[in-house]
């Protein structure tokens, strides 16, 4: 084993070494075509199951996914509360002192047939007065009880071990496990990048790329032949390497510029293609930054709050993308934002009501954008989260969980309705696995694959994005 900070490769023989850089530098390569980076090299399609895919994703006409990540873990079982007398007796003396108070809950009216599972009324919490506007007018839905699953688990099959995802209640593998949708394997590509790999192996080439990343890294976006486009939240971030004069006297930037300038003769293959991938990320920024200019601002004004992790930001960036789609040319994007601070483990009340008040007013004004420039019925957004919370207290917060509700929101969507099932809220009852976590009735591989199909992914190529699909019998739920 090698010391930290020591070179793996340096006791490698010469032509190990070799070999090594050259399956590097194919797979930068072949990654970078993915982004769109490289276009010629896009054919090589993606590998695996993928490239057996039999049938076309549907590509016809313009639509987009915005994955919004409530980062930390946030409590839906709070978020969505039962206002049914018994049942919120039931919820109650689970939550103790986490109990929202009946009467300030937000009344949900589903629309006909749209009811809750368990036959009990639900309000919203009291900071989300236009989230309940969207679900009440039909714009928005809740998915229920969602979570990481292998197969469908009964609390007894779940406290005996059986096919738990592995890991549970860990932020870092259970956000891995609901970004990729596979949880028995340490594969981190995640199920917006096998979509986008899926395209790529059908012959759909990116012109800037089919995942746009605004909210920070992720596994979600990660594919194995394709990269998400990183932007920032005020237009293409300059590619600096060949115009910084100010570090070590502008030595980075001279050496830079000569090896793209040597490239224009030099056979090595690894110069060309180095020259070649700076080349395109250069044009890229001006053609991402030329369309954005082109298609002009928004007129929906976004909340300004230095405390919403900037999310208003990176929505109305994710709303000025897709009004440039027309410049840009991909009629199928993917667009990652986040917001964090859901880990309420103390004064969790108080915590968590800024944090969907933020939620609700973004949510909100980025749904007024989509129909500002009449794009609608062909975005919609979804949340995910770690983990949902556990009904116990612990400190004035609540410990890690297992099962969540998340929120669907968009024209598209089929709103004003619960799916899957709702879970019984009482400590150790019919899905308490244990202190009041939560086992999940609906699997995060069913909620993406809804969301997938909708965005066009065949219904026989769902299998080779989700290999834990087959397990669940309702493989669409649908809420789109």
């Amino acid at each position: 084993m090698s010391a930290r900070g020591s070179n793996p490769r340096s006791s490698m023989p010469a032509a190990q070494r070799l070999a090594w850089s050259r399956r590097r530098f194919l797979d930068t390569t072949v990654r970078a075509a993915g982004a769109g980076l490289l276009p010629g090299l896009a054919g090589l399609g993606a590998l695996g199951a993928l490239e057996r895919a039999q049938a076309a994703t549907n590509v016809s006409g313009y639509k987009a996914l915005v994955c919004l990540y409530l980062n930390g873990g946030n409590d839906g079982f709070n978020w969505l509360v039962p206002v049914t007398a018994a049942a919120y007796q039931t919820y109650a003396g689970s939550r103790t002192s986490l109990a929202l108070a009946n009467n300030t809950l937000l009344p949900l009216t589903p629309l006909a047939g749209g009811g809750a599972s368990d036959g009990n009324t639900y309000g919203l919490h009291p900071s989300c007065p236009e989230l309940q506007t969207l679900f009440n007018g039909g714009q928005a839905a809740f998915v229920c009880n969602v979570g990481t699953l292998v197969q469908p688990l009964t609390v007894a099959q779940a406290q005996a071990g059986t096919a738990l995802p592995p890991q549970l209640f860990s932020h870092a593998d259970q956000t891995t496990e609901w970004m990729t949708s596979y949880p028995q394997s340490p594969n981190r590509t995640g199920w917006g990048g096998r979509i986008a790999d899926l395209l790529v192996a059908q012959g759909v080439s990116p012109k800037l790329a089919f995942n746009v990343n605004v909210g920070g890294a992720n596994y979600w976006q990660e594919g194995q032949v394709t990269n998400p486009y990183v932007l920032g939240t005020s237009g293409a971030p300059t590619v600096s390497v060949t115009d910084n004069t100010t570090y070590r006297g502008g030595a980075r930037a001279r050496l830079a510029n000569a090896l793209l300038t040597q490239a224009a003769s030099d056979p090595n293959l690894m110069v060309q293609q180095y020259a070649a991938i700076w080349g395109n990320a250069t044009a890229k920024v001006a053609q991402v930054n030329a369309a954005l200019g082109a298609a002009g601002d928004l007129t929906t004004a976004f909340p300004s709050n230095p405390n919403d992790w900037d999310l208003g930001l990176q929505l109305h960036e994710v709303a000025r993308v897709i009004k440039a789609q027309a410049q840009i040319g991909d009629a199928r994007q993917m667009f990652f934002v986040q917001m964090g601070g859901f880990d309420t483990h103390s004064g969790e009340l108080a915590t968590q009501a800024a944090l969907l008040g933020y939620v609700s007013r973004n949510v909100n004004a980025f749904l007024a954008a989509m129909t500002e420039i009449g794009q609608q019925n062909n975005v919609t957004l979804f949340t995910i989260s770690d983990f949902g919370r556990t009904l116990t207290t612990n400190a004035g917060g609540a410990d890690h969980g297992w099962g969540s509700h998340h929120l669907v929101a968009g024209g598209a969507v089929k709103g004003g309705k619960f799916y899957g099932r709702m879970p019984s809220l009482m400590i150790g009852g019919a899905d308490d696995f244990g202190q009041g976590r939560i086992v999940p009735t609906t699997s995060t591989d069913q909620y993406a694959a809804t969301l997938a199909n909708w965005f066009g992914v065949a219904a026989s190529d769902l299998a080779g994005l989700f290999p834990n699909l087959a397990n669940f019998s309702a493989q669409n739920l649908g809420f789109v």
